[in-house]
């Protein structure tokens, strides 16, 4: 039996904003259906009546319609944030919390566990304890606690936004094997790039609306509703969408391989040339001297890393989770004090200065948003930093950046009321009235739609042109090849590369050892021999028109 949306409206307060109006669709049981829309329109308070948070649990609002399930249907959420819904000292205890809730026996706990750690390959964490997790790890754990409790329908919000590459994969593969087995699961988020081949049924939202309710394929074909939803979708059917502008009957694709053999027939291949990159010598804003990190744990999280940020680059850190990149960052602004090694700034050694002193010159823009939000309004939010920092501000710079970011109508809000993609965005913007020079962000595309990532990237882009040194930490690989001059790859933490995108672009051997796949039109403009490395989707569609005319 399907489990079916009746006619859904929501308003959180009587006289407030209908945030959901007549949301109507059918959940195929056994399927995977993924619901995408922008931020704000809906999707986390539709998740919130599926688990009967609401009305439970938030009941001052307005709820009219149904969720027509069958009679003890277990439903379960994989919420988009993981230390909210991680209870326990150790990774164990977080993974048993729900099974006991149940009243499951004991030895069925174990049974299970032991099913979750081998299924998710978290034998290796088991004894660790949660707080000196990464945040992919702890989504891993999340993942892993919710799957151990067997619901009938899975919900998974934004359930993969801190993972590496090789997470997604995992949890890609796990769902496909749940939806063979006959499991039902639903997909909050805007992102489609891990998804796309296992989704089998997509529902757009759009102002608290159902826009679309179709197959997957047909969602790919719609190139003006992925627009205006904001949706991120795999590189490869970007790199579609662009080419079938200039070639009409191409066929959908959304793998490389798919990719490669469409392309091939359209264009003279040749092979690719592995030029060398020179590396120009940069002056350095930070200089990382043989740091090592190690916890009380006994994990060593950094070994003997020597790095060089240069002044006014944006530099990506890179690496699987557990890799060591947010405690490396974390060590820039003086979070972390170093078990060996230096920090230096400009030159001077920051490692016995206070974070305050340190957030003057460099900042950290935390992982999750809400480690950030300490204002009751968006306004007061925003100046926060230069507050703090006495630096000055007008208010119609203010004004400026409200309307830039479309938080203008959001003045006045309580900023953790914003939704996920805002909340990250404002934290970002935050820093932008500060007087650091240096700014780090550590997973910034976290719950943010495909308009904000847009809005994302030319900031950074912008900040750069300015002369600031930006930092990012990113699992989103197009992006960071897009946006970035240099990066730096971590591995159990060590460091294993150091050099320009460029140089980064054209060694295989160290994402086959990292097992991080290059971005698709990388490795397209290389399979494919054209005449320089691509970095977005529009330089590579115009190197393949360019090429086809020689055919």
């Amino acid at each position: 039996m399907d489990y079916v949306v009746n006619d859904i409206s929501y308003k959180y307060t009587p006289d407030g904003k209908e945030v959901l109006k007549k949301v109507s669709f059918t959940i195929e049981k056994g399927k995977v259906t993924a619901i995408v829309g922008p931020s704000g329109c809906g999707k986390s308070t539709l998740v919130q009546i599926f688990s009967k948070v609401i009305p439970k649990l938030i009941g001052n609002g307005e709820l009219q319609g149904t969720f027509d399930v069958p009679e003890g249907t277990f439903v379960s959420v994989v919420s988009q944030s993981p230390e909210n819904q991680l209870f326990g000292y150790g990774v164990e205890d977080a993974i048993a919390f729900g099974m006991e809730n149940l009243g499951l026996p004991q030895e069925e706990i174990m049974e299970r566990m032991e099913y979750v750690l081998d299924l998710l390959n978290l034998q290796y964490l088991r004894n660790r304890s949660v707080a000196n997790l990464s945040g992919g790890q702890r989504q891993a754990v999340c993942i892993a606690s919710v799957l151990a409790m067997e619901p009938d329908i899975l919900i998974m919000d934004e359930p993969v936004s801190s993972l590496d590459p090789n997470g997604k994969k995992m949890v890609q593969s796990i769902l496909g094997q749940l939806s063979i087995n006959g499991n039902t699961t639903v997909l909050v988020d805007n992102n489609l790039v891990w998804s796309a081949g296992i989704v089998d049924h997509v529902i757009g939202l759009l102002d608290g609306e159902v826009v679309f309710d179709g197959s997957r394929d047909d969602f790919f074909r719609d190139f003006e509703l992925q627009e205006r939803l904001g949706v991120i979708i795999p590189q490869e059917v970007e790199i579609y969408r662009e080419l079938s502008r200039h070639f009409p009957g191409l066929d959908l694709f959304y793998t490389v391989e798919e990719g490669r053999k469409q392309i091939e027939k359209l264009i003279c291949s040749k092979e690719f040339t592995n030029t060398e990159v020179s590396e120009e010598e940069k002056e350095p804003i930070i200089t990382v001297h043989n740091l090592g990190k190690t916890f009380s744990d006994g994990f060593h999280a950094l070994i003997d890393v020597n790095a060089n940020v240069a002044k006014g680059k944006v530099v990506a850190i890179l690496g699987q989770n557990g890799s060591g990149k947010t405690t490396f960052v974390k060590h820039l602004n003086g979070l972390y004090k170093p078990t060996e090694g230096d920090v230096r700034y400009r030159g001077e050694s920051i490692i016995h200065k206070t974070v305050a002193k340190i957030s003057k010159n460099i900042i950290l823009v935390f992982q999750h948003p809400e480690h950030m939000l300490f204002e009751e309004t968006v306004e007061r939010e925003l100046t926060f930093c230069a507050r703090m920092q006495q630096v000055d501000f007008s208010e119609e710079q203010i004004t400026e950046v409200l309307k830039a970011y479309h938080l203008e109508e959001e003045r006045e809000t309580f900023p953790l009321n914003l939704s996920m993609g805002k909340k990250h965005m404002l934290t970002i913007l935050s820093v932008l009235f500060s007087s650091a020079d240096v700014i780090v962000l550590d997973e910034p595309t976290l719950g943010m739609d495909g308009f904000l990532i847009k809005e994302l990237a030319d900031m950074i882009k912008r900040l750069s042109g300015e002369g600031k040194t930006v930092i990012m930490i990113s699992h989103e690989i197009p992006l960071v090849f897009k946006t970035v001059d240099e990066a730096i790859i971590l591995n159990q933490g060590e460091k294993i590369f150091e050099g320009s995108k460029d140089a980064l672009a054209r060694r295989d051997d160290i994402f086959e050892n990292i097992n991080i796949q290059l971005p698709p039109v990388v490795q397209l403009s290389k399979e494919l021999g054209l005449d320089e490395i691509c970095y977005n989707v529009e330089d590579f569609a115009a190197g393949v028109v360019e090429r086809s005319r020689l055919k």
